[in-house]
């Protein structure tokens, strides 16, 4: 079913709000774009801290009160510190003043100074002694929110630390058999009105909000309604919250194998739920089988969209990468308004693990696509319309992109798996600084007062003898 709304009281509210009209963000920049900036300005959006994932509740990853660090001075970037660790990283840092926060594979969570990268604590967050196991490993990025920190882990737990000390203040096991369902948690929480959404990736995953205080589930929606057939819908991404209508939403993967004998709701979908009560109000399934496993890999982005050429005509919209394209829906009626694809389809390619950002009503995409017919495997980057998916500019990658981006200040920022991280002119398309890593980028960057901040990391098949090797993974701290 296509853009199903379940609810005719919410549509009700939407009309209204719809014609009150979406109201539409401002930001400060030394870089102005030809179309105004459309993002709605979420809840404690004034700072220049990188609080979360993806910055924002709408997942833009756009910094948009960034000034330091912009066009004029990014080809300054200088390496300040680099602080080593014995396993990939594959979070993004959160940055809260002179305070970073990131997780490792081996279990660690860690909190640094992130002026000079001296360790201010640690704490092991894993369950058994093997190196590198996915169930040990913390690849939820951390939310930063009223002195305490919130991330999830390998064994489908999720934690409450204190911000400051590291001290543990609950924890919640969010999956009742996580060795037999094989879940974790990869998904970056998003914690609004003293709740905690966050989902799973498992062979039953599902949806989990958590209260904010105490860890105590207050919903909880399965994605696979008959768990006793089929698994899968795993939840890669973190969701995004549009705080004026009260809606948060949610990306799902693929039915586990990608070839079930029915069709399978709600995998491969977007859904939007009520936030208070988990009272679902549309969705939209890509496909209900798939040998491909064209999943959304992506986290949603929400934003107001401006129309080309008629400035009044502004759309409020949600927008998540799968591996066949991004897609992009009214937040409110769940109507599919585009599509946009510009590498083929594959399982291992299009937009993936959150390679896509939102800022000057344009859409940043980092897409791969496999090598056929003897040819090189391609990746390329492209600057979409908001409006109508229309490419604005484009450009091949020297390797594949598989880890978060961002944008601040007129810049666009992508790791690949090749170790080049580029800073790009986010209007043009034009390279304005390099720099070469000695291992793949995975956990994405951020940019806060000032300084880009990112990481080395590499794949989930990371495994003891790496471990034994003694190989040396970083987070590097740049400003110029």
């Amino acid at each position: 079913m296509k853009g199903k709304n379940l609810s005719r009281s919410r549509r009700t509210f939407v009309k209204n709000l719809m014609v009150t009209g979406a109201v539409v963000g401002s930001t400060r920049s030394d870089y102005s774009l030809a179309t105004p900036p459309t993002n709605p300005a979420p809840i404690n959006s004034g700072s220049t801290d990188w609080p979360r994932f993806a910055y924002d509740m709408h997942n833009t990853r756009f910094n948009s009160n960034e000034t330091k660090l912009g066009r004029k001075n990014v080809g300054q970037l200088t390496l300040k510190w680099k602080f080593e660790t014995d396993a990939p990283i594959q979070t993004t840092p959160t940055v809260i003043g002179t305070t970073l926060y990131f997780g490792t594979l081996s279990g660690y969570q860690y909190a640094l100074d992130s002026t000079t990268g001296e360790e201010k604590w640690n704490r092991f967050m894993g369950y058994n002694e093997e190196p590198g196991s996915p169930l040990q490993g913390v690849r939820s990025s951390c939310q930063y929110h009223n002195g305490r920190i919130y991330f999830g882990t390998g064994m489908a737990k999720v934690h409450c630390l204190d911000a400051e000390t590291g001290e543990e203040i609950w924890q919640t096991q969010v999956d009742e058999d996580p060795m037999f369902n094989r879940a974790q948690v990869f998904c970056s929480v998003n914690v609004y009105k003293g709740k905690v959404f966050v989902a799973t990736s498992s062979m039953q995953s599902k949806i989990i909000v958590l209260d904010a205080e105490t860890g105590k589930v207050r919903w909880e929606f399965y994605v696979v309604p008959d768990r006793s057939r089929y698994g899968g819908g795993s939840i890669w991404n973190s969701p995004a919250i549009d705080e004026t209508a009260n809606i948060v939403y949610y990306a799902t993967g693929s039915v586990r194998g990608f070839m079930p004998a029915d069709p399978m709701l709600f995998t491969e979908s977007m859904i939007a739920f009520d936030a208070d009560t988990g009272e679902m109000l549309w969705y939209d399934q890509l496909r209900n089988s798939d040998p491909f496993d064209l999943d959304y890999s992506c986290h949603p982005m929400i934003f107001d969209a401006v129309h080309p050429s008629r400035s009044h005509e502004v759309r409020p919209s949600v927008g998540a990468g799968s591996k066949a394209g991004f897609f992009c829906f009214n937040r409110y009626t769940g109507e599919k308004l585009w599509k946009a694809q510009f590498t083929q389809s594959s399982a291992e390619g299009g937009p993936d693990l959150s390679s896509t950002a939102v800022a000057y009503n344009r859409i940043f995409v980092g897409s791969n696509a496999i090598g056929i017919r003897g040819r090189k495997a391609i990746s390329a980057t492209a600057a979409l319309h908001a409006y109508t998916g229309d490419i604005m500019w484009w450009f091949p990658n020297s390797a594949q992109i598989m880890g978060p981006v961002a944008v601040a200040n007129g810049v666009y920022y992508q790791g690949l798996i090749d170790g080049t991280l580029d800073a790009i002119d986010a209007k043009s398309g034009e390279q304005l600084w390099r720099y070469q890593f000695p291992d793949m980028i995975r956990g994405g960057m951020s940019i806060s007062n000032g300084y880009l901040f990112t990481s080395t990391g590499a794949s989930v098949r990371w495994r003891t003898k790496n471990a034994i090797k003694g190989k040396k993974y970083a987070v590097y701290a740049f400003t110029t």
